[in-house]
């Protein structure tokens, strides 16, 4: 069928600018000097043991770095496939934007999510939210599909898609929930899950994540009991702060205007039979909950800015249908313009880390810096020594070192006086008693905890490594003999 003229014109447009951006962002990947952040080097290190678990998150991050990483594995191969994720996921926007509306709030939803400051700096890492957002946004594009062509390639699509979203990241649960909110507001979406085609989209889910549980039974959950720690309730605070520094982190990420758009788009809820001549309150079905779940979160205890990440898919189409009935399309441009700025900045200081000094962001980049220096001194360290192992009692240390410090002869351990892992280095690599003489790499305020389960414990050098301008990272080699055995915690 042919596609109308306004499609044939602004699709291959879109096309070419998010290919664009995403060929500056690999070549930003090359030449970045910034190195892996911790999670990173823990998902590297995960993907060259391919499994259908793993401690915190579920597996697909893992096979995503492996394939990314069959030829050799320097930071830019780690991180390789994210831009391409980002990028499936605008053109997927597009997809959705024009479905609900018109080909050119798809047009502008894609540039719109292709330049979003929190696109653009999860752009520059490998993060369980990259093929998330991607699996998100195929499951919704199926799921519009779905709600008026009988057919059952979008059932079956959105069923894929929704099984490998819990592949990579439990919060494509959330899809589940606002697939059901949106049968209460939608009929033909309601007509959809009470369908058969309904049911095979959860059965085929549940059948891709269904390896997973296994290997979760196996192992007693740890990822389950991961998540269920990470929100914390048994701590709650109750902070009327927190909700709202989680609430203004939103407007950084997902942009200022384009938050108050998608405020706007919800205020027009009032007039259900408008909304109810498009997709429209299908799309907030998909995004709302989604927000005020996390910002409840943030209330109760504490939430990461990324924790509802996954409402931007549906959240753009909505806010840019808004803006662009604001100021003749200025507001959309004025946001656009914003997001290239925050953009054009990250590869700045991707390429030149000093910069972020300049303009007091130099925090948010002192993970990832100073690993490469800390991990030779350990290796040289480790290799001049008959060593049995390298230990370390952080979880970011001894992922950073696992990539850094190589090569080497001898094993890492991760040190821990609990027989309850809390990781997967705990629980897969433990320091076991056997191991009679170890190169032991620790944080100074760590030094008193971990010396008192060794018989010998003799400090060998202390590492100062820059970071970030004038701030250093501190760390301890100390040559340490007769490892006591892990104590139940009391």
């Amino acid at each position: 069928m042919r596609l109308p003229l306004e499609e044939r014109r602004l699709f291959p447009l879109a096309l070419g600018i998010v290919v664009a951006i995403t060929l500056v962002r690999v070549a930003v990947l090359v030449f970045t000097p910034l190195q892996l952040y911790p999670d990173e080097a823990q998902y590297w290190w995960w993907s060259r043991s391919p499994d259908w678990g793993y401690f915190s998150k579920p597996p697909l991050i893992a096979w995503i770095i492996r394939a990314t990483t069959m030829f050799g594995d320097p930071e830019w191969a780690v991180r390789l496939a994210s831009p391409f994720f980002h990028a499936g996921t605008a053109l997927l926007v597009y997809a959705i934007g024009r479905r609900a509306f018109s080909a050119k709030v798809g047009f502008w939803s894609a540039l719109a999510y292709i330049t979003l400051p929190g696109v653009s700096y999860s752009s520059g890492l490998i993060s369980t939210d990259v093929p998330l957002l991607f699996c998100w946004a195929v499951a919704l594009y199926a799921f519009l599909r779905a709600l008026d062509d009988l057919h059952w390639k979008w059932p079956l699509l959105c069923g894929l898609a929704a099984g490998f979203g819990l592949l990579a990241k439990y919060a494509m649960l959330y899809f589940v929930l606002e697939a059901v909110l949106a049968a209460f507001v939608s009929s033909r979406a309601r007509h959809l899950l009470l369908s058969g085609r309904g049911v095979a989209i959860l059965a085929i889910g549940l059948a891709i994540l269904g390896p997973n549980l296994v290997w979760n039974a196996v192992h007693h959950f740890p990822t389950v009991a991961h998540t269920q720690a990470n929100a914390d309730w048994a701590h709650a605070r109750f902070s009327v702060r927190s909700m709202l520094e989680f609430v203004l982190g939103q407007c950084g990420v997902f942009g200022p205007l384009m938050m108050l758009g998608f405020v706007v788009a919800l205020w027009r809820l009032r007039s259900r039979e408008r909304w109810n001549k498009s997709d429209g309150i299908v799309l907030v079905a998909f995004s709302l909950p989604v927000f005020a779940l996390v910002i409840l979160q943030s209330f109760i205890s504490e939430a990461n800015a990324n924790w509802a990440a996954v409402a931007y898919v549906a959240a753009v189409p909505l806010a840019i249908a808004v803006l662009l009935r604001w100021l003749n399309g200025g507001a959309v441009a004025l946001s656009l313009a914003l997001g290239t700025v925050a953009m054009l900045s990250l590869w700045a200081v991707s390429l030149h880390p000093p910069l972020a000094e300049a303009v007091g962001q130099g925090n948010a980049f002192k993970r990832m810096e100073g690993w490469r220096a800390l991990g030779r001194a350990v290796s040289a360290e480790a290799n001049a020594g008959e060593y049995d192992a390298i230990a370390a009692a952080n979880r970011s240390l001894l992922a950073e070192l696992l990539y850094y410090a190589r090569p080497r002869s001898m094993p890492v351990r991760a040190w821990d006086q609990n027989l309850a892992a809390r990781d997967h280095f705990q629980m897969t690599m433990p320091l076991r008693p056997n191991s009679h003489r170890v190169l032991v790499v620790i944080a100074p305020e760590e030094e008193h905890r971990v010396s008192a389960s060794f018989d010998s414990f003799v400090p060998l050098r202390s590492l100062k490594i820059p970071v970030s301008g004038n701030r250093a990272r501190i760390t301890e080699l100390c040559d340490a003999r007769g490892y006591h055995s892990p104590q139940p915690s009391r």
